[in-house]
């Protein structure tokens, strides 16, 4: 516990969810804004920070440089348990690292690049629908759809064999599901930096044409970058790439099942309707439940509080997309809602570099879905449905539809 705080002021974080409501936020959030936007609490490792929940201050924290994301930085508040740093993880330094890191691959992420993109991801999903089409009913959306679309958009980025999608995907999936045991979630961890170790190794002796290969090809060759660096922003970009985009289309996908009146309006006038349906789904459900760290460097204040320098924050990207303040009726899904910035992505310097990659996956899977199976409906009740709670990204177990 960071001894700048103390323990009276404290509360558990993240706090649960009504598991009757399970697409809104715990409640509490709510009154934090209106009456403590920024207070203590206690995350799972027993770390004590300040949780900053209105839209405005997230956004000032983001993008102050007082606030660091380097997690060996002394006060850095850790989710479950300590982060060691690794080189090339880009997410976790700051300038000039994150900088250098980040100008390497930001060519392949751009919204130019993105939208190149777009009709293999169309070619994508509409191979995965017309799977679920010709197959029985009920189906599984999250393993059937959400989830395969983004593990191969993100396998031939990164340059993974087809042959080994399959394996890749396993190890993935192991990694990000909570209900594992730790034993698996390790062994997963072990087989695929094992496996990412021998890609990039394959890659140097003879490069290829994606984000790998030309690390390798180019700044690996020039002294940009060292092996074990490539390895860890593949990892990196493997996680800014998957996991929380396949969440948000189970999410979002449900969003809309859930309210039959805005996924009519989407089916109805979906070319038109796409893009802005997508940002105000994103805000609906951010799925960062958890937000994202950082510690003080220096004093600053927050909306009126000091924050002394060494003491760590938490940014709670899920309840600032939800702010009244901001947002009319916040918690109501409105797809033609005008001017929804969503801080799904983050902010800043370090905003999620694949942020336009997964808004043309979600406009392409949202889409699709809607106009493709326009009766898709849920095969249940939405109670009965099973999520990771405990999860820092959060997400759908399973998705099971009719139609």
């Amino acid at each position: 516990m960071h001894e700048g705080l103390t323990a009276t002021q404290e509360c558990p974080f993240p706090l649960p969810r009504d598991r009757k409501r399970p697409l809104d936020l715990p409640p509490e959030y709510a009154r934090f804004r209106r009456d403590q936007p920024v207070r203590k609490v206690t995350t799972p490792s027993g770390d004590v920070a300040w949780l900053v929940s209105r839209y405005e201050d997230v956004r000032a924290v983001l993008s102050d440089p007082r606030f660091s994301a380097e997690v060996a930085n002394p006060g850095y508040p850790r989710y479950l348990f300590p982060v060691d740093p690794q080189p090339g993880a880009f997410v976790t330094v700051d300038p000039p690292e994150h900088t250098r890191y980040r100008r390497m691959i930001m060519s392949h992420f751009t919204k130019k690049q993105a939208e190149a993109m777009r009709p293999r991801i169309q070619e994508l999903v509409d191979e995965r629908i017309d799977r679920l089409l010709a197959g029985p009913r009920p189906v599984d959306l999250v393993t059937a759809f959400a989830r395969p679309v983004p593990l191969t958009v993100v396998c031939e980025l990164l340059g993974v064999p087809y042959r080994d999608r399959v394996a890749f995907g396993r190890w993935i999936n192991t990694l990000v599901e909570t209900s594992t045991t730790q034993a698996r979630r390790d062994a997963a961890a072990g087989a695929l930096f094992r496996y990412m170790h021998k890609l990039v190794a394959d890659k140097e002796r003879e490069p290829t044409d994606d984000v790998l290969g030309r690390l390798t090809g180019n700044q690996m060759r020039d002294g940009e970058i060292g092996h074990d660096e490539v390895v860890v922003t593949g990892m990196m970009l493997l996680s800014a790439g998957y996991d929380t985009t396949a969440s948000s289309i189970a999410l979002t996908t449900l969003a809309l099942l859930e309210h039959p009146e805005e996924f009519a309006r989407l089916r109805e006038n979906t070319d038109e309707l796409i893009v802005g349906a997508v940002e105000e789904l994103l805000r609906y459900q951010n799925v960062m439940q958890c937000g994202v760290g950082r510690v003080a460097t220096e004093d600053a204040e927050i909306c009126g509080q000091h924050i002394t320098a060494g003491e760590g924050l938490i940014v709670l990207l899920s309840s600032a997309d939800r702010d009244e303040s901001v947002y009319h009726e916040a918690d109501r899904l409105d797809i033609t809602r005008a001017g929804s910035t969503p801080l799904a992505f983050g902010h800043g310097i370090h905003s999620c570099i694949a942020k336009f990659l997964s808004r043309v996956e979600l406009q392409v899977a949202l889409g699709t879905l809607a106009r493709r199976i326009p009766t898709l409906k849920l095969a249940g009740r939405v109670e009965e449905l099973k999520f990771r709670d405990t999860a820092i990204v959060y997400s759908l177990r399973e998705l099971p539809v009719t139609w």
